[in-house]
């Protein structure tokens, strides 16, 4: 379990920079190229680390069709949000990118059945008062 908040920490830390260091890229480069750019980073590191973990390039049949999905819908998904940094300043633009969290909760509620607990309900209330808050 620790290991998992070290991945996420790493992630927010690696994202975080990432996404600040756009803005100065955007100035040569555009949205497309950005992404592009993000792509073959995304192949840099990942093919290497699955060699590692699994000693080979294999895919398993099952699952690959929702898996390949979640794949493209998130490339779609950094795309927009390449554009919408491009037009909005970029914190406003990370803030309000932070609410998909509550599109997860209430889909894992609906087709996991995850229940939304009072804890829960309450984390989505503060996230979206802190994406208005940061938003104005």
């Amino acid at each position: 379990m620790v290991l998992g908040y070290i991945y996420l920490l790493g992630y927010v830390l690696f994202i975080g920079v990432a996404t600040f260091l756009m803005r100065f890229a955007m100035k040569n480069l555009n949205v497309y190229q950005i992404n592009l750019l993000m792509a073959i980073g995304m192949l840099l590191t990942t093919l290497p680390a699955m060699y590692l973990a699994q000693k080979n390039f294999k895919f398993p049949s099952e699952g690959l069709g929702i898996g390949a999905l979640a794949g493209l819908l998130m490339a779609i998904g950094s795309l927009l949000f390449v554009f919408s940094i491009s037009k909005l300043p970029v914190g406003l633009a990370s803030a309000i990118s932070t609410s998909y969290v509550v599109v997860v909760v209430v889909l894992s509620a609906m087709f996991l059945k995850e229940p939304i607990t009072l804890f829960k309900a309450v984390g989505i209330a503060l996230t979206l008062a802190g994406v208005a808050i940061l938003s104005f």
